[in-house]
């Protein structure tokens, strides 16, 4: 099984899943969500959030 977030800050990387492992309820928000796919989504973040600072801090000194 293979899971990735996609969203209008980007996509993140492939999220594989031991093969034969179940995936109920528990392991998905424990080790999928948590541990896996929310780090990787506050990475697309931090990334725009840097990209807008900079295009800002550019545009205000007339670098357009």
């Amino acid at each position: 099984m293979v899971s990735i977030d996609v969203s209008k800050m980007g996509m993140t990387e492939l999220i594989f899943v031991v093969p034969g492992m179940k995936v109920n309820g528990q392991y998905y928000r424990d080790v999928l969500l948590c541990q896996q796919m929310l780090p990787a989504i506050k990475h697309l973040q931090a990334i725009r959030l840097s990209f807008n600072k900079t295009m800002l801090h550019l545009i205000m000194q007339g670098h357009h």
